[in-house]
C-alpha cells in the first residue's frame, strides 16, 4: 500500500510539472540561508522543469485542447507569472551565496515578468550589494509607487539614496507617487526651492520657505481675471496645515492683488520682493506646492480640483525619517539619467544578454552565425546558456538556438522551440521569428 501511494504521488508530480516546479522553488527559497548550494541546485531544477511553455497547462478548466488566440495569450501571461516565481528562486539562492551579479540577472527577469513587492525588494538588495544605488532606485520605483511603504522598503530606499548620493530618500518617493498619479497639469519639481533673504510677507517682515510643512504659492495673473474661480478652487482643495501665499507676477502689482484678495475675503498673505516669479519658476495661474523644507515640489495647473488634492495627499505622507539633505548627499544638483535600456536585437534577430559588454563567446557565436556556420553558433549559444550565470537566460538562448536551427534547415525543430518559448524579454521578437521560421524557404515559395 505504501509503495502504491508513493508511486501515485510520483506519477501526479510527473503529470503536473508546474506544481512540482513551484514546490521545488518554494522549498529552495526556504532553505537558501542554511543550504545555499543545495538550494540553488533545487531552484535550477525547478526552472528547467517548465522551460518549455505548454499552453494547455495554463488554460482554465473547460478550455483544454481548444487554445484559441485569446486563451493562448491568457495562458502565456499565466505562464510568465509562474516563471517569475522560478527565476526569483534562482536569484534568491545565488544571492545567498554572495553571487550578486548573476542573482540580479535572474531577479530582474522575475520582476519584469511580475513585479511583486517582495521580488522588487530582493532585486534592490542585490543591486545595492553591487553598489548600484541608482539602479536599485529605478527598480524600487517600478515596484513601489502607491500607498505607504513598509519599514523594510523605506529602509532600502534610504540606502539606495545614499548609495546614489542623493539629498533625500523621501523626495524620491514623492516623485514616484506624483509621476504615478498621471494627472494632467501636475508636474514634479526637484528642490531645493529657495528665495533671497529680502523676501517678506504682507503680514510679517520675515519669511522662511521652510516655516511650514507644506506651502502653496499661487501665481496670480496681472489682471486677476481668473482669481475668483482659482481662489474658490484653492479654498476647497487646501486643508489645515497648508500655508497658502499669493504671488504677484511683478513687484508693483502687490497692492492690486491684495485688493482682490480682500474683495474675496481671503486672508492669504502676499509675497513681496523682486523677481519672485522667476525665483520660484512660476507661471500665471499656477500653484507651486513646496514641501520637505523646499527639497520637494510639484506644480499644478487649474482647475485646482482633484489634481491639487492628490498632490497635497502625497506631501502629507512621510515614509522615511531623515534630515534633509542627508549626510551622504554628494552636494551636486540631482541628475536623473534614464535607466539603461537592455541591448537591442541584432540585425539578424539574435538577442544579446542584458549586460554589456558581451562575453567573448557571444561575439564568436554571432560571427559564426553571420558566416553561415550555424552549427558552431548553436554550440556556442548552448554553452553560454549552460554557464548558468544569467547573462544569456533560457528564453533568449532558445530564440538564438531557434534561428541557428532554422539556418541549418532544421525548421521543424526551430518552430517547436520557438513555439514553446513564452517568458522572453523580447517576446514579440520570438513571435516574429516563429512566423519567419514557420514560412517555407524562399526557393520553395517561388515554385
Amino acid at each position: 500500500m505504501i509503495a502504491s501511494l508513493a508511486l501515485a504521488i510520483g506519477l501526479a508530480a510527473a503529470v503536473n510539472p508546474v506544481a512540482e516546479a513551484e514546490r521545488l522553488a518554494a522549498a529552495a527559497v526556504r532553505r537558501a540561508p542554511a543550504s545555499p548550494e543545495a538550494s540553488l541546485a533545487e531552484a535550477r531544477r525547478a526552472l528547467a522543469l517548465t522551460d518549455s511553455f505548454d499552453p494547455t497547462a495554463f488554460v482554465r478548466a473547460g478550455r483544454k485542447g481548444e487554445v484559441v488566440e485569446d486563451a493562448y495569450l491568457a495562458a502565456r501571461e499565466e505562464y510568465r507569472r509562474h516563471r517569475a516565481r522560478l527565476y526569483e528562486a534562482v536569484g534568491v539562492c545565488l544571492a545567498a551565496q554572495g553571487r550578486h551579479l548573476p542573482a540580479a540577472r535572474y531577479l530582474r527577469r522575475a520582476v519584469a515578468l511580475q513585479a511583486e513587492p517582495a521580488r522588487v525588494l530582493a532585486l534592490a538588495r542585490t543591486l545595492l550589494a553591487l553598489g548600484q544605488g541608482r539602479a536599485a532606485l529605478d527598480a524600487l520605483e517600478k515596484g513601489v509607487v502607491a500607498g505607504a511603504l513598509d519599514a523594510s522598503a523605506a529602509a532600502l530606499v534610504a540606502q539606495a539614496a545614499d548609495a546614489a548620493g542623493l539629498p533625500s530618500a523621501q523626495v524620491e518617493i514623492d516623485r514616484w507617487r506624483l509621476t504615478a498619479l498621471g494627472k494632467e497639469g501636475v508636474r514634479f519639481r526637484d528642490g531645493p526651492i529657495t528665495l533671497s533673504s529680502g523676501v517678506r510677507l504682507s503680514t510679517t517682515p520675515v519669511f522662511r520657505i521652510d516655516g511650514a510643512p507644506v506651502t502653496l504659492f499661487y501665481g496670480a495673473e496681472p489682471s486677476c481675471r481668473s482669481c475668483s474661480a482659482d481662489l474658490q478652487d484653492l479654498g476647497r482643495a487646501v486643508r489645515p496645515g497648508v500655508r497658502v501665499i499669493a504671488v504677484p507676477e511683478r513687484e508693483d502689482q502687490d497692492h492690486a492683488l491684495r485688493q482682490v484678495l480682500g474683495l474675496y475675503r481671503s486672508q492669504w498673505p502676499v509675497l513681496l520682493g523682486r523677481g519672485l516669479f522667476q525665483a520660484l519658476g512660476l507661471e500665471p495661474r499656477t500653484a507651486l506646492v513646496v514641501a520637505r523644507g523646499g527639497w520637494s515640489a510639484a506644480e499644478a495647473k487649474p482647475p485646482f480640483g482633484p489634481g491639487l488634492t492628490a498632490v497635497l495627499n502625497v506631501f502629507e505622507k512621510s515614509d522615511v525619517s531623515e534630515t534633509v539633505p542627508r549626510p551622504g548627499w554628494n552636494r551636486r544638483p540631482v541628475q536623473r539619467p534614464s535607466p539603461a535600456a537592455a541591448p537591442a536585437l541584432l540585425a539578424e534577430g539574435l538577442v544579446p544578454g542584458e549586460d554589456e559588454p558581451a562575453p567573448p563567446e557571444f561575439t564568436m557565436a554571432v560571427e559564426a552565425y553571420r558566416a553561415g556556420r550555424h552549427a558552431d553558433a548553436l554550440r556556442l549559444f548552448e554553452a553560454l546558456e549552460a554557464k548558468g550565470d544569467g547573462w544569456l537566460l533560457p528564453p533568449e538562448a532558445r530564440l538564438n538556438r531557434g534561428l541557428c536551427l532554422a539556418g541549418m534547415n532544421r525548421r521543424d525543430e526551430a518552430r517547436r522551440l520557438l513555439l514553446r518559448t513564452g517568458d522572453s524579454r523580447v517576446q514579440d521578437a520570438v513571435d516574429r521569428a516563429l512566423e519567419i521560421v514557420g514560412s517555407p524557404p524562399a526557393a520553395k515559395r517561388t515554385r
